[in-house]
């Protein structure tokens, strides 16, 4: 096809290149390059969705538009080596009446892949279209489509909880910051999940620049400039030293990644500690998986914000790790996983008991939370279980 001729000769002499500098893994040698999407049929309403790469060397993707017509979609990456997750397809509304279709193409020097996605036109019943549902309903009320993402739980939005996330920039890169689940009605985000690694958390200093979040409407959130009243602190659900690079810190300071924590005994000690121990893993990790959440059961009560609004102080807090490192032999395969569980009280320690350790099974059993659901599409069902049950105390990694 012609419309792969530019591309080819671009990536032929990409490939030169690339051989000189980098040389591939013996484990990256026999994989079967491929492309996957998360969904190849979506309604005519803009939104993004994830495209997985695997390939064991340099590869090149692009989007064709066999329709002709102005690009109305874009990538996050389009170039890389090895595999790949969690590439953010973003599109535009289709404002037609008509279908429309593009192709994701994965050059390779094994060939070219492709996946094709089809977006619904505006008249059409697509996926996220209800014939049911009230006209007059607010479209941003409807469920946001969820990436697939190592580190996310399972998903669970309706009418008071919707998913965000942010982005960021890493050396001139754009990737994923952080997701959330936000409760409009408690003002508070159930769980904040992230990738940790020492790339992702980079160099730079705490801002300390206080703001609403650009993604949630500033009536569905707090305003915390002068913190909560009754002596709580703004807790992190992300930590501030997580994210180091200026942009990226200042995502770290909207009011959204805020709950009202307990301060001396809570936040200022045994929270803050383990949060540098969660880090020192990170470093110590190709990637260190996250989710950082609390739980409404059992609530303190209220706090309240700049405005007067009541904010649930939240009863527990928990962190649910997922490991990835080639070169462990301490774990099942390179995964292994670990959960913490923290009463929101004061704590007359700074150090991590056994009772607060404890395997994701047993952290799901407590948070009525399904964790890391995606992993098993890249380990399988059983090893996914395995890793999932293990008791982290016997993988000395975990053991702080």
């Amino acid at each position: 096809m012609s419309y792969f001729s530019g591309t080819k000769a671009f990536f032929s002499a990409f490939m030169a290149l690339a051989a000189m500098l980098l040389v591939s893994s013996c484990e990256e040698q026999n994989v079967v390059p491929g492309i996957s999407i998360s969904e190849d049929t979506v309604s005519y309403q803009s939104g993004y969705q994830t495209v997985d790469v695997t390939a064991s060397g340099q590869w090149l993707l692009t989007v064709s538009f066999p329709q002709g017509g102005e690009p109305w979609a874009s990538l996050t990456s389009t170039s890389g080596n090895g595999s790949k997750d969690g590439i953010i397809l973003s599109y535009e509304e289709n404002a037609s009446e008509s279908s429309r279709v593009l192709d994701v193409i994965l050059t390779t020097s094994e060939g070219d892949f492709a996946v094709r996605m089809t977006q619904a036109g505006k008249a059409s019943s697509g996926p996220d279209d209800n014939p049911d549902d009230d006209p007059d309903d607010d479209p941003d009320d409807a469920p946001a489509s969820v990436p697939r993402w190592l580190e996310l739980p399972a998903v669970e939005q309706d009418a008071d909880r919707h998913f965000y996330y942010h982005d960021m920039t890493v050396s001139g890169r754009t990737c994923r910051n952080y997701s959330f689940l936000w409760d409009r009605d408690n003002l508070v985000a159930h769980w904040v999940a992230y990738p940790l690694n020492t790339g992702l958390i980079g160099s730079g200093s705490r801002t300390d620049d206080w703001g609403y979040d650009p993604k949630v409407p500033r009536d569905e959130q707090p305003t915390l400039f002068s913190g909560y009243d009754g002596g709580y602190d703004r807790g992190h659900q992300l930590p501030s030293a997580d994210r180091l690079n200026r942009a990226a810190n200042k995502t770290t300071f909207y009011f959204t990644n805020m709950t009202p924590q307990i301060g001396i005994g809570f936040n200022q000690s045994i929270w803050a500690n383990f949060e540098g121990t969660v880090r020192n893993w990170a470093e110590a990790s190709d990637t260190l998986y996250v989710v950082t959440g609390c739980l409404l059961e059992g609530s303190r009560g209220k706090a309240y914000d700049n405005d007067g609004k009541a904010v649930t102080i939240p009863g527990a807090y928990f962190k649910a790790l997922l490991r990835y490192s080639r070169s462990s032999t301490m774990s099942i395969g390179p995964y292994s996983a670990a959960g913490f569980y923290f009463e929101h009280k004061s704590y007359g320690q700074g150090t991590i008991t056994d009772e607060i350790r404890m395997s994701i099974d047993e952290l799901e059993e407590i948070t009525g939370m399904d964790f890391f659901v995606n992993l098993a599409d890249k380990v399988g069902a059983a090893k996914a279980e395995e890793i999932e049950a293990q008791d982290p105390d016997d993988v000395g990694f975990w053991r702080n």
